[in-house]
């Protein structure tokens, strides 16, 4: 009885450590996301500009 309840614990901290580690994996992917978007944002803003002439 006791070796069920112990393989049963150790099989619920498995799948909640699964789904913290897909949470980071999910946050870590946005935050780069993110940062290339400010970084995109931050060249478009300080680029020289092209002035046409008429």
């Amino acid at each position: 009885m006791k070796s069920q309840n112990k393989i049963k614990s150790i099989t619920q901290r498995k799948q909640a450590s699964n789904k913290s580690s897909d949470l980071q994996k999910l946050y870590s992917e946005r935050i780069e996301r993110f940062m290339a978007l400010v970084e995109l944002s931050y060249a478009l803003k300080t680029a020289p500009r092209i002035i046409q002439k008429k």
